[in-house]
């Protein structure tokens, strides 16, 4: 309920509140369908993303023959340990 009572002020985004817990990809579907922009950015909650980035990704969406683009997704801690060493080559595969 916290995060819900945050305010939005002068920004073009809306809380959605679903009855049950759906699970992320049901939230994502339910998100996306009531957006109403010519683009939608998906960002997971715990992901940066570099200053450019959203510019690279719509320079590369007008083309019609596109209909998705990503970024290189990186672990920020990938040389902690070799599991996280793991879940960053995942990311690159």
């Amino acid at each position: 309920a916290p995060v819900h009572a945050v305010p939005l002020n002068g920004t073009r985004s809306s809380v959605i509140l679903l009855p049950s817990n759906v699970g992320k990809r049901k939230a994502q579907i339910a998100a996306i369908r009531r957006s109403s922009g010519d683009l939608v950015l998906n960002v997971h909650s715990d992901t940066e993303i570099a200053s450019d980035v959203v510019s690279k990704l719509v320079r590369k969406m007008q083309d019609p023959a596109v209909g998705a683009a990503m970024g290189q997704l990186t672990a920020s801690n990938r040389n902690d340990s070799w599991l996280t060493g793991l879940i960053d080559m995942e990311y690159w595969l």
